[in-house]
């Protein structure tokens, strides 16, 4: 008797800890306000199509009934996007926004941050959503210089056709594809998340000669950031049983995944089960 009742109380122990986690559904996109036609891509989120396409892109998440609402925006900007949030909410067509800020000034009014995050979060009934972005400044140039000093002409070839084809592929897939919901879906796959942090370890981490590992730190200031950025999630969630969404470029969502697979207060949930 007394070790069916440990069976029980042991059970009932494993439920109430997975009630405990909070579900995160990290989705990974592409800016909206930085597809460039001279990619031979075009592309308008305020277009007809589009703009239809994102009420059932948010009516699907909604569906998953988010508590919190995490963006790519300045986190020492929170003020900022508080304030843009507010100017939405009394006009929906954004001309609010765009009378501060300048028709020019895409990033205010068309990137995923409004016109999914902003909608979302209206559509919810949130008061506001949460600001993550850590910005560093990535040693970019330093990394060129340590390829040409240590003469790894083979490596400089193997990261442009590797992120090169990557981006072939990116654009042939906007050519294509007209469906927002499907690009979404492509941007979260476990082959373009393999794709983007693979990149990193087998190529970027190698440049430099043995006594120079600006290729490491190079690396280590892109998971610097990913870590801040996922910190700063961490910091803004104040109790258990939460439903977040976080809306980030998916160069990130690729290392935000790895961080929640370790992480025992987080649910990992699949965008492929909410956008159905």
């Amino acid at each position: 008797m007394k070790h069916n009742i440990l069976i029980v109380f042991l059970f009932l122990s494993i439920v109430s800890f997975g009630q405990d986690k909070n579900k995160i559904l990290t989705i990974g996109t592409f800016h909206f306000h930085l597809v460039q036609p001279q990619f031979g891509v075009e592309f308008d989120i305020n277009s007809t199509e589009n703009q239809k396409q994102l009420r059932e892109i948010v009516d699907q998440i909604e569906k998953f009934k988010p508590t919190k609402i995490f963006v790519e925006w300045d986190f020492s900007k929170q003020n900022e996007l508080d304030e843009l949030y507010n100017s939405y909410l009394k006009d929906k067509t954004f001309e609010l926004i765009k009378q501060k800020y300048g028709q020019n000034e895409s990033m205010y009014f068309k990137s995923e941050v409004q016109q999914l995050g902003f909608k979302l979060a209206d559509k919810l009934g949130h008061k506001k959503l949460f600001a993550f972005d850590y910005i560093l400044n990535e040693p970019n140039d330093t990394v060129m210089i340590a390829i040409q000093n240590a003469n790894q002409t083979d490596l400089m070839s193997e990261i442009q056709n590797d992120f090169g084809e990557y981006g072939q592929t990116l654009i042939s897939k906007f050519k294509k594809e007209k469906s927002i919901k499907n690009l979404l879906l492509f941007l979260n796959t476990k082959e373009i998340d393999y794709k983007l942090n693979s990149g990193y370890i087998s190529l970027f981490n190698k440049v430099g000669t043995k006594d120079d590992f600006s290729g490491a730190y190079f690396v280590s200031e892109r998971f610097r950031r990913n870590l801040y950025m996922y910190s700063l999630i961490q910091k803004q969630i104040e109790k258990t049983n939460e439903r977040i969404v976080v809306i980030v470029g998916a160069q990130h969502s690729a290392g935000f995944r790895d961080f929640i697979r370790d992480d025992k207060n987080f649910e990992d949930i699949n965008l492929e089960t909410i956008l159905k």
